[in-house]
C-alpha cells in the first residue's frame, strides 16, 4: 500500500468516512451536530439535508487529493513526507470522530492542535522542496 499511491489515497478516504461514522453514531441527533459539529460543512449538509451527497464528495476529494499528491512525489525523496502527512490528517479525521465520545474541551483542542500542525507540516515541506530544489546557481 505505501507504495502504491492509488492504494495509499484510500487511507484519507476511508478515515473521513470512519470519522463521519463515528461522528453520527455518537451524536444524539442532527440538532447535536448543528449546534457542536466544528466543519461549518458538515452544519450545511446536516441543515440542507445533503449530507450523502457532501460524504460522497469529501471522500472522493480526499481521495483524489491524496493520490494526486503522493502520484506526483512517487519518484522524489518527499513521498515518505507526503505520506506521513496523509496519515497524520488520517489519524486526525478518526480522532475527530471519537471527539464525540470524550466531549471534553482538552481533546477537541488537541485535534485543532493536530489539524494545525498538519497544515504547518505540509507548508514547511513544502517551502523546503521549493528552496532545496529551486537554488540559484552560484
Amino acid at each position: 500500500m505505501y507504495h502504491t499511491p492509488a492504494l495509499a489515497g484510500l487511507v484519507p478516504a476511508a478515515a473521513v468516512s470512519i470519522d463521519y461514522a463515528i461522528t453520527f453514531s455518537l451524536a444524539s441527533g442532527t440538532s447535536m451536530i448543528l449546534r457542536w459539529e466544528a466543519s461549518p460543512f458538515v452544519r450545511f449538509a446536516v441543515a440542507n439535508n445533503i449530507m450523502l451527497l457532501y460524504l460522497a464528495a469529501i471522500i472522493l476529494f480526499y481521495y483524489l487529493a491524496a493520490y494526486g499528491v503522493l502520484h506526483v512525489l512517487e519518484s522524489t525523496p518527499y513521498y515518505r513526507f507526503g505520506f506521513a502527512l496523509i496519515l497524520l490528517v488520517s489519524i486526525t479525521h478518526v480522532l475527530g470522530g471519537l471527539s464525540w465520545q470524550f466531549r471534553t474541551v482538552w481533546y477537541s483542542n488537541a485535534i485543532v492542535a493536530l489539524s494545525f500542525a498538519s497544515i504547518i507540516i505540509a507548508i514547511l515541506l513544502f517551502g523546503y522542496a521549493l528552496i532545496t530544489h529551486h537554488k540559484s546557481p552560484t
